[in-house]
């Protein structure tokens, strides 16, 4: 037990405290008048300062450094206290003492109101104030872990499927770092990222990479798994230290440190799995000119002006995606995309190379070109549309991570009005 355990009253409840508390206390320095006690600092990078405890009477102002192996008249104990605040999630109680007689020299009041830590010195712990050679605080580390997202994607997959473990640093990360280490975050990379999986198998992955990650992974046996990410950070960083005397200066080091956190995956027994295709049409926007990307719907039939060369925008229209049937049990809709087109039937009637040659396949951005230099045709008393057949190549990706491919037939219908001339 410290000297600060036998005067520190018990009884910690919610606080707003001010950032930094000194008071004068009675008592006797090597002068032999009252010393008071404050915190002073030292300024480091960036804005950061570093804090500690000095005694001053009417004539020296001597520092009081933590540790036996000074040669300064008094000493500290600095021991974090976790309050209930957000802006401060805990502050330190700074308990001095007279190095010759072990006498604390700054004890609080009698009528100190609650909590009372038994010293009428404390600070709040922050990134820009940090206490000059302290120990890096336990709790510290919890905020640290958090700063560090993992998640699986998807969290429920099938046995023998690709799960993606995924993790991501956010921007609190160099604050917290400077809170941690009680130093001053210069720079910081990650030079290693390790990835326990929950099943037995680990994957190390060497930096620098970044702030994020993303490692596939597959389950072979059905569970529920813990899945573990390390973030092993290194850099430099600014810090305080005492000399012999108690004298405080700035020195630069280097810091690694390790972030961490899970993730709850699951893997289902896979069964038997059937992959219905999805049903879809082709959907086509016409224009006489070139195509803008402010044209965006797509159409099913079309008119079109006799002589005319028109351009059309191949679009997937989807009526019903694919699906997963695993034993018998519908299991999930995929998500499809158009990969690529090819125009069957016949020639147009555009001049030389300008139309689309049927049979050849062409990719989903790639426009079509046809020109019917005809109206309808009659057949019995009634005009007849063209009928343009096109074969649509579909990629569908199911929810357990498959991708199929499918050749899927369509077509749309084009009205050439009797009437309509080009020019």
């Amino acid at each position: 037990m410290t000297r600060r355990a036998a005067v520190k009253a018990i009884g910690v409840i919610c606080l707003n405290l001010a950032l930094l508390g000194a008071a004068a206390t009675r008592g006797h320095s090597v002068t032999g008048t009252s010393p008071t006690v404050s915190i002073t600092s030292v300024s480091g990078y960036a804005g950061h300062a570093f804090v500690y405890a000095q005694v001053s009477d009417s004539i020296f102002a001597y520092p009081a450094p933590t540790g036996a192996g000074h040669q300064s008249p008094f000493f500290s104990e600095w021991v974090p206290e976790p309050i209930a605040s957000v802006s401060c999630p805990w502050i330190w109680a700074v308990y001095v003492f007279e190095r010759t007689t072990g006498v604390q020299i700054n004890p609080p009041s009698p009528n100190t109101p609650l909590p009372n830590f038994g010293t009428a010195t404390t600070i709040c712990a922050s990134p820009s104030s940090s206490p000059v050679d302290q120990p890096a605080i336990a709790d510290a580390a919890a905020r640290l872990d958090l700063d560090l997202r993992v998640f699986a994607s998807p969290p429920t997959a099938l046995v023998g499927s690709p799960t993606v473990v995924s993790g991501v640093l956010n921007s609190r990360l160099t604050r917290d770092l400077n809170l941690y280490l009680s130093m001053a975050i210069e720079d910081w990379s990650v030079t290693r990222w390790q990835l326990d999986f929950g099943d037995g198998q680990v994957r190390t992955v060497n930096g620098p990479t970044g702030t994020s990650i993303n490692v596939p992974h597959t389950y072979l046996s059905a569970g529920r798994y813990d899945a573990r990410l390390i973030a092993f950070i290194s850099g430099h960083a600014q810090a305080a230290v005492y000399d012999h005397y108690g004298n405080v200066h700035l020195v630069r080091r280097p810091f690694t440190v390790e972030v961490g956190n899970h993730a709850i995956t699951s893997a289902m027994p896979g069964g038997s799995r059937r992959y219905r295709p999805p049903q879809v049409a082709v959907g086509v926007v016409p224009s006489l000119g070139p195509i803008t990307p402010a044209t965006t719907l797509a159409f099913r039939h079309i008119d079109a002006l006799r002589g005319a060369l028109t351009t059309l925008a191949i679009h997937l229209v989807v009526v019903r995606e694919g699906l997963i049937i695993i034993d018998g049990t519908p299991g999930g809709f995929g998500l499809s995309r158009l990969t690529g087109w090819r125009l069957d039937g016949t020639l147009s009637d555009a001049p030389g190379n300008s139309g689309t040659t049927p049979g050849a396949i062409h990719s989903a951005g790639e426009p079509m070109r046809l020109q019917w230099n005809a109206p309808n045709h009659i057949v019995g008393a009634r005009a007849q549309d063209y009928v343009v057949p096109v074969t649509l190549i579909v990629e569908t990706r199911f929810p357990d991570g498959h991708v199929a491919s499918y050749a899927i037939a369509s077509s749309f219908s084009v009205t050439v009005n009797f009437a309509a001339q080009s020019g």
